[in-house]
């Protein structure tokens, strides 16, 4: 990847991967936050298996791949574009968003979350691998060949991965590694990337769905609420997208929150 000035760069470089860089120098605005970072760092690359894999620090640049669906092909379907929080560092080694539950089931976010509210259905054998699985999940979303009354686009709010659970998981474990500030400035370059994506990816028939706190805050026009897990659990997150009065911004619960989740975009898909 080319060294760039920004503080985030991100670069598409097959269907689903993300080749991203920080510029450490630009992330921390003192010594003593870039101090605490390099403290936690070994612990923090050590929390997953598979991250020394996917990480890279060197000097003042951590690189690292992240996740991103967006197909290429068109129908007469609207797009939605779901904005889910950060990778977990599992997905991201097996390319796949949501690759499998811990214990190598197939995870929620499919069977429990997407399929019973209506979004989308995928068909496959859910006996096959989970290497397969992920295959054809993946080949079926880009090749637009699933049940759906939208065009689905995949992609992350925050880009720097973590463990899909404990200390370090989610963005919770993002902000526990580099701090609130970073964290917040690291948001700044992420927000940018995904107004981009949904420019991009976004008419004004389409949607876009965050399913994170961050997520919601960040893209949300400034006069609409701020995230409250009540709100979201009820649907009442609907607003618009910062800057662009004609797109449909929508934030339900967590995927953790399986229920909760399921039935917000139930509501969603029904009323919209």
């Amino acid at each position: 990847m080319t060294k760039s000035n920004k503080l985030l760069t991100c670069r598409q470089t097959n269907s689903i991967k993300l080749e991203c860089e920080i510029n450490l120098d630009l992330l921390f605005d003192t010594n003593k936050e870039r101090e605490r970072f390099e403290q936690r760092w070994d612990e923090f690359l050590e929390s997953n298996p598979h991250n020394p894999k996917i990480f890279k620090k060197t000097g003042n640049r951590l690189n690292y791949l992240s996740e991103q669906l967006i197909p290429e092909k068109q129908d007469e379907r609207p797009p939605l574009l779901l904005v889910l929080g950060n990778p977990a560092s599992q997905s991201v080694a097996n390319g796949m968003f949501f690759s499998f539950e811990g214990n190598g089931a197939e995870h929620r976010f499919w069977k429990d979350i997407l399929k019973p509210s209506g979004i989308l259905k995928l068909s496959y054998d859910k006996n096959l691998p989970v290497d397969q699985l992920n295959e054809i999940r993946k080949e079926q979303l880009l090749d637009l060949a699933y049940d759906s009354p939208f065009r689905i686009g995949l992609c992350v709010f925050i880009t720097l991965l973590s463990a899909p659970g404990g200390s370090w998981g989610g963005v919770a474990g993002v902000q526990k590694l580099i701090g609130v500030r970073a964290l917040r400035k690291l948001e700044q370059g992420e927000t940018v990337r995904v107004f981009k994506l949904a420019e991009k990816f976004i008419n004004s028939k389409g949607v876009v769905i965050t399913f994170q706190k961050n997520a919601w805050n960040s893209l949300r026009s400034e006069k609409d609420a701020e995230y409250s897990i009540g709100a979201a659990r009820e649907g009442r997150l609907i607003r618009t997208l910062k800057g662009c009065n004609d797109l449909t911004l929508f934030c339900v619960p967590p995927t953790r929150l399986a229920g909760p989740c399921r039935r917000a975009l139930t509501q969603m898909f029904e009323n919209w």
